[in-house]
């Protein structure tokens, strides 16, 4: 047999790293139209959304509100409710999540906080309901509902000179971190199943659905700049992992369940560790299983009967208030 039969020619080899650039080429051209468009294709089920909650009445909790209006600074009206304790501490501003419940299914709580010393307002954040909105933010414009309260409380003669704390579950709880981090009015943070960053919850479902780990960590920049071109890229710097770290010596809450399939405890572990990290005044109370709005269901509308969760709540308001 002649060499020139067992070894390739130079043709040969030419040709076959010619195939293997194109081929190369085509899967990163592939790899990178897959990247831009996921956040094309599965954003839109989240953003450009109103959503219409089931409300509940404060008579139905023994507690007593007064509905007033709210406006943000960037000139929407929304919707909040009041009650007030005999001889308050200060008020509680109280946010729900993403889409379900209204803000209203929390009237328990401002029971609980009633009883207990508290008053507490209630904001319906923007495209929910009563609220006007065309679409969620995702918390990067959301705290800036929280500011309307805050803005409210500060020029209200019953509550101006007192503690303002701010809790919230979900998308709540990370727009409450950031309306921290921006706003040194509020007192402290109560936070329930907080995520890091939108984007970090984004990657972890796109990894729920299947997607490989590395694609979605390959996403990010063009989660960001899907973000950065419908928000804004100045509204990139509000997330909560971001946030956490100013809010300084201000006492902080993170509260989170260890099986939580809305947002995983790995996230609540980075906030923590970002906390404990900036030096941040944190404490935080973890219960086992899947509970995401941490107070256990069958409680959910009459917090004070959750002993162990009501009672962290309130000890965390003693401890740093009283």
């Amino acid at each position: 047999m002649t060499e020139s039969n067992t070894l390739e020619t130079v043709p040969q080899k030419k040709k076959r790293r010619k195939i293997l650039k194109i081929v190369l080429v085509g899967l990163l051209i592939l790899l990178l139209v897959t990247l831009i468009a996921i956040p094309l294709l599965v954003m839109p089920m989240f953003l450009g959304q109103r959503y219409e909650q089931e409300q509940y009445q404060a008579a139905d909790f023994a507690v007593e509100a007064e509905r007033i209006t709210l406006t943000s600074d960037d000139e929407l009206k929304l919707a909040a409710w009041r009650t007030v304790a005999e001889e308050p501490q200060g008020t509680v501003i109280i946010l729900s999540g993403i889409q379900n419940p209204s803000v209203t299914a929390f009237f328990g709580y401002a029971k609980l906080l009633a009883d207990n010393g508290w008053d507490s307002l209630l904001i319906e954040m923007r495209a929910r309901s009563e609220s006007e909105g065309d679409e969620i933010g995702l918390g990067m414009t959301e705290w800036l509902d929280v500011k309307a309260g805050v803005d409210f409380l500060e020029q209200d003669a019953k509550s101006n000179d007192l503690p303002i704390v701010a809790l919230g579950t979900s998308m709540g709880a990370g727009t409450v971190i950031i309306a921290a981090g921006e706003l040194e009015e509020i007192d402290a943070v109560i936070s329930l199943s907080a995520f890091s960053s939108w984007t970090d919850l984004f990657v972890h479902y796109m990894g729920e659905a299947g997607v490989p780990r590395p694609i979605g960590y390959l996403d990010v920049p063009f989660i960001q700049g899907y973000l950065g071109v419908h928000f804004g890229f100045s509204a990139l710097k509000y997330s909560p992992f971001k946030a956490i770290s100013k809010i300084g010596d201000r006492p902080v809450l993170l509260m989170h369940s260890t099986e939580d399939s809305q947002v995983p405890y790995s996230q609540y572990e980075k906030l923590l560790a970002e906390a404990k990290q900036s030096d941040v005044n944190v404490s935080s109370f973890v219960r086992q299983g899947d509970w995401h709005f941490l107070c256990y269901d069958d409680y959910l509308f009459e917090p004070a009967k959750d002993v162990e969760f009501s009672s962290t709540l309130l000890d965390f308001l003693n401890e740093n208030f009283s």
